[in-house]
């Protein structure tokens, strides 16, 4: 009896954890902004604003990593002009001047996106997004 009863605890023990993972967890602000399929159902888009939202998102997917693509061969020439015995600084210098340009244009692309998704919100959805974006931001100081 006292070895049954010592089995069941243990089992109970072992079960907990296993029965906490499986409760469903709630998305954070910036995983909903950042999924599509979240970010429309927190939004409650219809059917056509879904399809702008897709088309909108992809295209800033495929510039991003076109971004991406050119900022690891700049990091890469970066780094092999560092590991030189006698780097040359301006061509350093170039690289990172380059890197910045390259977040610059993450950043336009960025805005681009923002820009045209909130054109194809209604007001009461653009009050949702805005307030969604200030949340991942954070405050400002």
């Amino acid at each position: 009896m006292k070895r049954a009863r010592t089995f069941a605890a243990l089992a109970a023990l072992l079960l907990i954890p296993a029965l906490a993972s499986a409760a469903p967890r709630r998305p954070s602000p910036a995983e909903i902004l950042h999924s599509p399929k979240l970010l429309a159902k927190y939004l409650n888009l219809s059917a056509t604003q879904v399809t702008q939202e897709e088309a909108l998102f992809k295209t800033l997917h495929d510039t991003l990593k076109g971004i991406r693509e050119q900022e690891k061969t700049l990091r890469d020439q970066l780094q092999a002009e560092l590991d030189k015995p006698s780097p040359n600084a301006c061509t350093a210098g170039g690289y990172v001047v380059g890197l910045h340009d390259l977040y610059e244009d993450a950043e336009a692309a960025a805005h681009t996106f923002d820009t045209a998704f909130s054109a194809i919100l209604t007001p009461e959805q653009l009050a949702k997004y805005n307030a969604l974006k200030e949340l991942v931001r954070g405050p400002r100081t």
